[in-house]
């Protein structure tokens, strides 16, 4: 029973983590503040690529995930899972957001 529940809750976490990305990446609703970042920074820097680029903004919004799914669902002797998950979450989302790009 713990278990499925710490599997469904990883699986609910990174389709969110995946839908995270594709809204501060590509989603008309996050435009303006894409463009204010370009703005502010310049085309050209750091900050403008990642707001642009899903498999940077996956990985910071995956450690968020990955801390969020371990302290609330793995016992204390299992948090040293979150680590690979962070990495896993990430992944997870770019290969969902190579499907959604097939469409």
């Amino acid at each position: 029973m713990i278990r499925g529940m710490i599997v469904g809750a990883f699986v609910l976490v990174a389709l969110a983590v995946a839908r995270a990305t594709l809204l501060v990446t590509s989603d008309r609703i996050m435009l303006a503040a894409r463009r204010w970042v370009v703005n502010k920074a310049g085309e050209e820097s750091l900050w403008s690529y990642l707001v642009h680029c899903s498999r940077c903004v996956s990985l910071w919004i995956a450690l968020f995930g990955a801390i969020l799914w371990g302290v609330l669902t793995l016992p204390l002797a299992w948090w040293w899972l979150m680590a690979p998950a962070w990495f896993a979450l990430s992944y997870i989302t770019i290969l969902l957001s190579r499907l959604e790009e097939k469409d």
